[in-house]
């Protein structure tokens, strides 16, 4: 028998699992094209993306987030995830085993400065992690505001709903998004961060986003949206 315990255990595992995906897709098509071609990116991206995504999501209206309000989750959104960090030998070594494991990657690593190696491909890794802590957080919040309104929240429509409010896109719950296209912007976020006098891969506007969350009307969350 599983316990509680174990399925948290498993459930991390997966959700790394996720998150690894998502880079070695998106490194794989930086290193095959040569250079950062946005549309490359998205497309090898895309399916690894939605299922970290999907996985995000599932879990949040599982087990919401105790996010309820827009300043509670203003203030998560703007506050520095749970999760380890990596120091720069660790972050040397990371870059070091993915240039000489990886196939496609050689390639990037050769045309790029070995600092900026070094620095991008952990950044991206803790991008992935922001961007998914960033999906379960929103999703969370939405969760929350539909059951306040006696509304049993769909995971499709929470699901759409949240990519849209992290891409800031019009919100239409029976539009899927490009979940590509977000692994684009957590890849841009990781190359920002790895650059000198940067902050980091630090949710962008907090307030913002979470503002944008507080104005989704909860009839869009619901089964009928779907």
């Amino acid at each position: 028998m599983v316990d509680g315990e174990q399925v948290e255990k498993i459930d991390k595992t997966e959700a790394d699992r996720d998150v690894k995906a998502v880079v070695q897709s998106a490194v794989g098509a930086v290193g095959k094209a040569g250079t950062l071609s946005a549309g490359a990116v998205s497309d090898a991206a895309e399916g690894a993306a939605r299922a970290l995504a999907r996985r995000t999501i599932t879990s949040a209206v599982a087990e919401p987030k105790d996010v309820p309000s827009e300043k509670e989750l203003a203030r998560a959104l703007a506050a520095r995830p749970p999760g380890p960090t990596l120091g720069g030998a660790t972050a040397a070594a990371l870059a070091a085993r993915a240039a000489t494991r990886f196939g496609p990657f050689r390639f990037f690593a050769k045309k790029t400065p070995m600092w900026l190696v070094a620095a991008a491909v952990p950044a991206f890794y803790a991008s992935v992690t922001r961007g998914a802590y960033e999906l379960g957080l929103v999703a969370s919040h939405l969760v929350h505001r539909a059951r306040a309104a006696g509304i049993e929240p769909d995971i499709d429509a929470i699901q759409r709903v949240t990519a849209q409010l992290v891409m800031n896109k019009p919100i239409d719950p029976s539009k899927e998004a490009s979940y590509g296209a977000i692994a684009v912007r957590w890849l841009r976020r990781a190359l920002r961060a790895a650059m000198p006098f940067t902050a980091g891969v630090a949710t962008a506007d907090p307030k913002g986003l979470a503002a944008a969350a507080a104005r989704v009307h909860p009839a869009a969350l619901g089964k009928q949206a779907a």
